[in-house]
This record gives C-alpha cells, sequence and structure tokens, in this order.
C-alpha cells in the first residue's frame, strides 16, 4: 500500500499539482495503459491489458465455442523509467509564505514533469517502430479538416480498427486546423461554442482529438499521430520510498489512476524545505498497424517576382 499524506498543508498542495499533471498528461488516454497508486519498485513488471481486433464471426455448424478467440491480452511493460522534480524554500519561508504560492509553485512542477514524462514516452514513435507514414509530409499551415480525411483513409487503409482511434497533435498544428474553414463553421451551434472560446475540439473525423507541445520530432519531424489503444502500452505505479520523509504519498487521480509520489523533506545544513514529486513508469510499442506517424515539412516559400511572372 502507498503512503497516505496526512498534513493538511500537503495535502491541499499535492491536489493543487494533480490537475496541471492530469491535463498535461490527457493524450496518454488514447493508449492501453495501467495506471494506479499501488506502491512499486523500479524494475516491477505490469501487466497491461490490451484489446484488439476481434476475430470474424462463424456460420453456425453445431458449437457456439468455434472460433471465440479474439486478441485481448495483457501485455508485460516493465517500470524502467523513474524521473523527479523538487522545489524549495527556506524554513523560514515555508513557515511565513501564504499556501498559494508555494501550490503554484509545485503545480508548475507537476506540469514540467508530466511533459517530460510524455515526451520520453512519444520519444518510441519513430519509423523503425512504426513503419514509414503512409501519409505525406505536410507544412502546419497547409493542416486542415481534409488532411485529417486523408489520415483517417491511410488508418483504413492499414485496417485500424474505427473504434478508439485518436488523434494527437503538435500545438501549431493543432491551431492551424482551428483556424479551417470547415472547423470554424461547425463552432456555429450553442454546443460548439468550446471551441470557440476554449480552442477545443474532442471529436473531429471520427478521432478523439488531443493537442499537446510534447510531440518530439525523434530526428524524423515528427508533429503527430493517429492511433489505437493496441498501439502502445504504459503503466505508471508509486515508487515506495526507501528513507524516512516528513511526508509520503501516492497523489493519484481516481479515474485515470494518473500517479505522481510526493515528498516533503528537509535539508539542516542549509535550513531548506524540499518538496519532490517524481514518477514511476514505463512503455512498450505493441502493434506497429496501430498508429500513423504524421511528419512535417517546410512551410511553402511566397513565389518572388521572378518566379510569379
Amino acid at each position: 500500500m502507498p503512503n497516505i499524506i496526512t498534513d493538511l498543508k500537503d495535502v491541499r498542495i499535492s491536489q493543487a499539482a494533480l490537475m496541471p499533471w492530469m491535463t498535461a498528461l490527457l493524450p496518454l488516454s488514447a493508449f492501453s495503459t495501467n495506471f494506479s497508486p499501488e506502491a512499486a519498485d523500479k524494475l516491477d513488471t505490469v501487466k497491461v491489458p490490451v484489446i484488439g481486433m476481434p476475430s470474424a464471426s462463424s456460420d453456425f455448424a453445431g458449437d457456439y465455442t468455434a472460433n471465440a478467440d479474439s486478441q485481448a491480452s495483457s501485455v508485460p511493460v516493465v517500470l524502467n523509467r523513474h524521473k523527479y522534480k523538487t522545489v524549495h524554500m527556506t524554513a523560514r519561508e515555508a513557515d511565513t509564505t501564504a499556501i498559494p504560492l508555494l501550490e503554484k509553485l509545485v503545480a508548475t512542477a507537476a506540469q514540467q514533469l508530466a511533459i517530460d514524462v510524455m515526451t520520453d514516452i512519444f520519444s518510441c514513435i519513430t519509423a523503425e517502430n512504426y513503419g514509414s507514414p503512409a501519409i505525406p509530409a505536410i507544412a502546419a499551415e497547409d493542416f486542415n479538416y481534409k488532411s485529417i480525411v486523408k489520415i483517417r483513409e491511410a488508418c483504413a487503409q492499414g485496417n485500424m480498427p474505427q473504434e478508439q482511434r485518436a488523434l494527437i497533435l503538435d500545438n501549431s498544428f493543432f491551431s492551424s486546423l482551428l483556424a479551417d474553414d470547415i472547423v470554424a463553421r461547425s463552432f456555429i451551434t450553442p454546443l460548439a461554442q468550446q471551441g470557440v472560446v476554449e480552442a477545443r475540439i474532442n471529436r473531429i473525423a471520427g478521432f478523439d482529438l488531443y493537442e499537446t507541445t510534447c510531440v518530439p520530432g525523434n530526428g524524423e519531424d515528427l508533429v503527430g499521430f493517429a492511433a489505437h489503444p493496441s498501439s502502445l502500452a504504459i503503466a505508471m505505479r508509486y515508487l515506495t520510498p526507501v528513507a524516512d520523509y516528513s511526508e509520503a504519498g501516492a497523489v493519484t487521480d481516481p479515474v485515470t489512476g494518473l500517479t505522481f509520489g510526493y515528498l516533503r523533506h528537509s535539508d539542516t545544513r542549509s535550513n531548506k524545505v524540499y518538496i519532490t514529486l517524481e514518477a514511476l513508469y514505463g512503455f512498450k510499442v505493441i502493434r506497429p498497424d496501430g498508429l500513423k506517424r504524421i511528419v512535417s515539412k517546410p512551410a511553402s516559400s511566397p513565389a518572388t517576382d521572378d518566379e510569379s511572372a
């Protein structure tokens, strides 16, 4: 069982960090996951359930058990990644500073930790693991609704299941999509006003849509990808502390299970109080045909007078 944070001040600070942590890691819900506050050690193995495509239906021939297999399985994922972010204050500052300031420091740390974790996970999305893109390279300024329709066609040609498809885009490509006429006109109805007010598009052309700043280029100009949950397995647990801390515990979103560890400790030599947030996780490529990479190309240069003549 994970440690329980009991100090009221620590509870308030850790809960303030939970929202930016969850928000930054939201695109991970597009994949197969097993997140939990259960305690674990680095290099432990977690089984991640993965549901793929069912087998074809059968003509009845006297036995209902024939052809009953489906691609439901679990994949072992090793918790071999451990990242942390620490903030600190002097003991006097911690005692005299209003709680909201410390909350903001820790919330910022949680957001940065989440960004680093997701960037690390997305580092596996390469041509070696998922193949060359069946989608032509495109510049951000040319990305629009029709581009997504082409991505949809590429997913269909690759036999990616239609259900649970997601599209994860770099913020520059997402911004270009917001300005597309077809997308903009869909915001006219009152139910779609969040697209204008909050710059949110929840679904488009059969995809759940996520914007992020955490798509690494990976040396291949990667700017996004269309994915099915069967493409990648991710596990996350609470790292069991081995030392004594003033406060230590797992901070978890009850819906997704996304978890980070919270540690408060002090250094009597420097008279400082430290708060550390840490993440223990692992990931594993599953089905290469469950993901289609999107790569960028340079924006087209405007024609010169000589070229337009």
